[in-house]
């Protein structure tokens, strides 16, 4: 690829700055690489996007109000599915942001992100109100979808006294599943081999049975990973459906507000953070069905993608052995860690009035060709680290 397009500083990686000692060169190296691949994934794919109209953010704060919240508390007790995400301080790698997508069986849904730098004082009524909100969703009942260990991302927030522990609500690590879903989606590729068409049932890919090996899909690329590896969130989403989602503020000023009627941040750095953050969340959502239900590459493509975004009345088989594999717990000393619509200039808004169904390819916008300049990390090593107290062991 030209580097007309490449920042500067990433045109020759292997140089790294003189003053650097080895273990800093290796790092400016490794952040250098991921930089410019990210780069590189930008100009060559579109944009995953979703409707504004979709979705409202609520961001929880000592400035929220309580009619905000009670609104907020309103739509969660309807709602038995969330994702999660978390995001960590760059400066001392604490735990900062805690985004959570709701999945409600009718839009809009809501994505709240939580302000832990920011929240009110515990005598507080809005206080009350968000720990009662964390009541609701951390129900056993309820699932909760994530893209790495969702546990320990959110076991530093014991010390705010918000939740529970240990968490019992259903957890899936859709991650920790992608891997086995792909190798089982290549094999049953029904534009690669059209027979497949004739099969309705679901083989059990995660007991690896009848998996048919000699079928080779070759509109898909091969796993770029090694058996056991986990997939990073950008790469799924490129190699499931040739979308990309923009991962160059994953280390970041995460403690500044991104309430924009309060935020000091620049409005463009803002916007970015903003959509980084939502959008992990939406990466997971629409991944998360597919990988579960063992869907082929054909039903993700054609499928209405408000199906993904809305709760599904559909249980695989397969979930509840996924369901004790995933939410064994282990008791053990874990390595600690109000309502506004996005406005992206990057964003291409779908009509809020069609009621037309829309598919993963209403959901692309054009490649841009714009510099990345911030630091990347992988997905599966964010870990936020902070001092705090150990729950007592019997949890």
């Amino acid at each position: 690829m030209s580097d007309k397009f490449v920042p500067y500083h990433l045109r020759d990686i292997n140089n790294p700055p003189a003053h650097l000692d080895e273990n800093q060169k290796s790092n400016w190296i490794r952040t250098a690489q991921k930089a410019k691949k990210n780069c590189q994934n930008q100009q060559q794919y579109p944009a995953f996007n979703i409707p504004t109209s979709f979705y409202e953010i609520i961001y929880i704060n000592k400035n929220t109000t309580t009619e905000t919240m009670q609104k907020l508390i309103n739509h969660v007790r309807n709602c038995n599915e969330f994702t999660f995400d978390t995001e960590g301080e760059k400066s001392n790698k604490q735990l900062a942001l805690i985004q959570i997508q709701t999945i409600p069986q009718q839009l809009p849904f809501f994505v709240v992100l939580l302000e832990l730098p920011h929240l009110p004082s515990h005598d507080t009524l809005i206080y009350v109100k968000i720990k009662q909100l964390f009541q609701l969703i951390f129900q056993s009942k309820n699932k909760l979808y994530s893209w790495g260990p969702l546990r320990q991302e959110l076991y530093p927030a014991v010390n705010y006294e918000l939740l529970e522990w240990p968490i019992k609500s259903q957890i899936y690590d859709i991650q920790l599943e992608f891997n086995k879903w792909y190798t089982w989606a290549l094999s049953h590729c029904e534009v690669c081999s059209p027979s497949l068409l004739q099969h309705h049932a679901i083989n059990d890919v995660r007991s690896n049975t009848n998996i048919k090996t000699s079928s080779k899909c070759t509109c898909h690329e091969a796993s770029p990973y090694r058996p056991g590896e986990t997939w990073g969130l950008q790469e799924a989403l490129i190699y499931t459906c040739q979308l990309f989602i923009d991962k160059s503020m994953t280390v970041n000023s995460w403690a500044r507000e991104l309430d924009p009627h309060h935020s000091t941040l620049p409005t463009t750095t803002r916007e970015k953070m903003l959509r980084y953050a939502i959008y992990d969340c939406f990466t997971t959502t629409y991944l998360a069905r597919p990988v579960l239900e063992d869907w082929t590459f054909e039903k993700v493509k054609n499928i209405n993608v408000l199906n993904l975004f809305q709760a599904s009345s559909f249980t695989s088989p397969s979930l509840s052995s996924l369901h004790q594999a995933n939410n064994t717990i282990i008791h053990t000393t874990i390595n600690p860690q109000t309502f506004k619509n996005v406005i992206d200039n990057d964003l291409k808004f779908i009509s809020e009035d069609s009621d037309d169904e829309i598919t993963i390819n209403q959901c692309r916008t054009s490649p841009v060709n714009t510099a990345l300049y911030e630091q990347i990390s992988d997905d599966e090593q964010q870990q936020h680290q902070p001092s705090l107290k150990q729950p007592s062991p019997h949890n």
